[in-house]
């Protein structure tokens, strides 16, 4: 699928002070402006524990997404509605790291290692260890994996208390040192059905695992530093890399080594999504700007400035939501034209000529007349209250000119070269 000039994509970020906000994209860059962004909550309204730490997609038809906040609130934003439910993760300590929904069920990670799977009949908790990040499976939704700071990938069945797989750290180092272990971003590999997997850490490594081989990881890349966040890319076997240097990178997972570089960035990458039918990569950042690079030729196509950290970022491809300014026009339009009923008669009197009328002077009243016969004098005389004010004035001038000359007399007389 290929996109004309006149296409638009939408865009939904979070922050970290909790504002979230909606962008119209379009892919003409001339009508990208200020106009095209809007604020879905109200910035005046938000308190120091709103700032959203994960956000994803509550439906495959993405009408509908799933927001979690620090103070550990869940709501559902609807795209057309608004906010609709909102929840409460108060089951244990720490803020909101990852979020998934199995049907009816949802699904919410704490970072203190708590997983609970909500349902109308019956609550499950579980226990999974100190937490960074928790990702559901696009192709197998109930499978989820996690990992976390020395709690390394663990995948997950929904039901089921036990891991269906856990990965293996690699050997000893050459100096005989344990490999730390730090997942910061992990990922489901499109069209594995869920046995491959790719997870990035704060350490600098980028991992690929394989369920069916083995525990340890098949292919590991090295870095020097620390990456943030993880997505699929347009080929097979390649991922999108976000680093805390500011810097974007392409790893291809067949070669083992970087492959693009995606250049902008001046703070920390927060999240990446890939735009697959129109080869776009979006990304977010701590320098305040979103981010729009062209997959094929690297190149920089839109950067904005949106005030606030940000923190996540998702892409809208099955639909497309309009801006509720455009929204308020349109309805505001159609109840007009629903207003007017046209008339025979209206129509007869609108196609009539009008004919000009002369216009009247305004008769003005007797005081501004009056007013206007008085003319000034031109005898010169003025009123006496003026006169004394006059010689007042002239009369201070006058022993101001007398002192300032005696104090010019005194200096004289008092100086050594009027002496000599």
């Amino acid at each position: 699928m290929t996109l004309t000039e006149d296409d638009t994509i939408d865009i939904f970020v979070g922050t970290n002070i909790g504002s979230f906000k909606h962008i119209k994209y379009h892919i003409d860059s001339a009508n990208n402006n200020k106009k095209c962004i809007e604020n879905l909550v109200d910035t005046k309204t938000l308190q120091k524990n709103d700032g959203i730490t994960c956000m994803v997609w509550g439906n495959p038809g993405q009408t509908e997404i799933l927001l979690a906040k620090k103070n550990q609130q869940i709501q559902v934003y609807d795209t057309l509605q608004g906010f609709t439910k909102s929840y409460t993760a108060d089951f244990g300590t720490g803020h909101v790291v990852g979020l998934g929904r199995f049907k009816r069920k949802l699904v919410a990670a704490l970072s203190s290692g708590v997983v609970k799977i909500w349902s109308k009949k019956q609550e499950d908790l579980m226990q999974v260890g100190k937490l960074d990040c928790m990702k559901f499976c696009g192709e197998d939704s109930t499978l989820f994996a996690t990992g976390g700071e020395e709690n390394d990938l663990h995948v997950w069945r929904v039901g089921v208390n036990e891991p269906e797989f856990v990965a293996k750290n690699l050997p000893q180092d050459w100096l005989q040192l344990r490999r730390p272990v730090w997942v910061s971003g992990l990922t489901f590999m499109p069209g594995s059905e869920g046995r491959l997997l790719a997870a990035c850490s704060r350490h600098g490594y980028v991992r690929l695992y394989d369920s069916r081989a083995q525990r340890r990881p098949v292919v590991n890349v090295d870095f020097t530093m620390a990456a943030t966040c993880i997505t699929p890319s347009f080929d097979e076997r390649q991922v999108l890399v976000g680093f805390g240097r500011g810097q974007l990178h392409q790893v291809d997972l067949r070669n083992s080594r970087p492959d693009k570089g995606f250049k902008g960035c001046a703070g920390a990458v927060t999240d990446i999504e890939a735009v697959k039918h129109s080869k776009l990569v979006v990304s977010t950042s701590l320098d305040r700007h979103v981010r729009v690079h062209n997959y094929e030729t690297k190149e920089l196509v839109y950067k904005q400035y949106l005030v606030s950290k940000l923190s996540c970022v998702l892409v809208q491809t099955e639909t497309s939501t309009p801006l509720q300014k455009e929204a308020k026009i349109k309805e505001e339009t159609e109840a007009e034209a629903k207003e007017q009923i046209p008339d025979d008669m209206d129509q007869l009197f609108d196609d009539m000529e009008t004919i000009g009328e002369k216009s009247r002077k305004k008769k003005l009243p007797a005081e501004h007349i009056e007013a206007k016969r008085q003319k000034p004098s031109t005898d010169g005389s003025t009123e006496p209250e003026q006169e004394d004010a006059i010689f007042n004035l002239l009369r201070s001038t006058e022993k101001q000119k007398k002192k300032r000359e005696k104090k010019k007399k005194e200096k004289k007389a008092k100086s050594v070269f009027h002496n000599a």
